[in-house]
């Protein structure tokens, strides 16, 4: 898969989910059956909570979600998450690619991205996103998750392939209010307490979170397209924050057998969906 947009990512296996990246190592070596096995994605739940990691690790730089959103009810009276004024400041006030991955909770949206041949529910993505928000800020209020402040780096990830989709890992430091410099190993590890909420309603294999010496990684749906994807193999859509335009596309579950990427849909506008020509 080409990289969505230079990323971060993670730290210590959780060992519900880091099985995704450890028994698979190359997605090349796995059939379209053991993908679907091993990288469960109720709903394309899964992959977008990964999107949305991605994105957060990109443009806020840390996991903290408690601080960083909030719940608030949207169209159709629905719970979803939304930026804090903090989350938004992490970001240097704007967050465009997060914010493009939390519109997709819009029950407007539902149905309309495709993960692995599989359509996002909306309503589910957004409960869970909830129910995950939820749990972290109980886990972190009674002390049983507790986690180093942290930053990730702000130069691109260092990609290899994973079992769901990209892995990206990204140097993790102490953040700058803190002085910077190295976070312990155990520090590292315990930054897997940070993630509780993409497993609020279960693993999720497309987090994959593992600790490095120093780094972190995460195989997350970055560009919101089948991992391993390549030029003219099947799109149904991508996420960037340049344009992509008049690329060619295919999407076969949509029809679309010879089609272009359009940024057409005002609620998410970095999202580039594949419409018949």
């Amino acid at each position: 898969m080409k990289k969505f947009f230079p990323l971060i990512i993670a730290a210590a296996g959780l060992s519900s989910v880091a099985g995704c990246s450890t028994e698979m190592s190359s997605e090349a070596e796995m059939t379209a059956e053991d993908q679907a096995a091993v990288c469960a994605n109720p709903e394309g739940t899964n992959a977008a909570i990964a999107a949305l990691a991605t994105a957060i690790s990109q443009e806020l730089h840390r996991w903290q979600i408690t601080s960083d959103f909030y719940v608030y009810r949207g169209y159709n009276n629905q719970a979803m998450l939304g930026l804090t004024a903090a989350g938004k400041a992490a970001c240097g006030g704007s967050c465009p690619m997060t914010e493009n991955m939390l519109a997709a909770q819009d029950s407007r949206m539902d149905q309309k991205i495709i993960f692995n041949g599989t359509r996002l529910s909306s309503w589910s993505y957004a409960s869970r996103l909830v129910t995950g928000y939820e749990n972290q800020k109980i886990c972190v209020n009674n002390g049983s998750c507790a986690y180093a402040a942290h930053a990730f780096s702000y130069n691109p990830a260092t990609t290899t392939p994973g079992a769901c989709d990209t892995l990206f890992t990204f140097p993790v430091t102490k953040p700058a209010s803190q002085g910077g410099g190295a976070l312990t190993q155990t520090q590292i590890n315990g930054l897997a307490n940070a993630l509780k909420w993409t497993i609020g309603n279960g693993p999720n294999p497309y987090i994959a979170f593992q600790a490095g010496a120093g780094t972190v990684t995460i195989d997350p749906g970055g560009q919101m397209n089948p991992p391993g994807q390549t030029t003219g193999s099947d799109i149904c859509q991508k996420a960037s924050n340049t344009s992509l335009n008049g690329q060619a596309c295919t999407c076969a579950l949509t029809g679309v057998t010879n089609g272009k990427l359009k940024n057409d849909d005002l609620l998410m506008p970095r999202t580039y969906f594949c419409r018949q020509l």
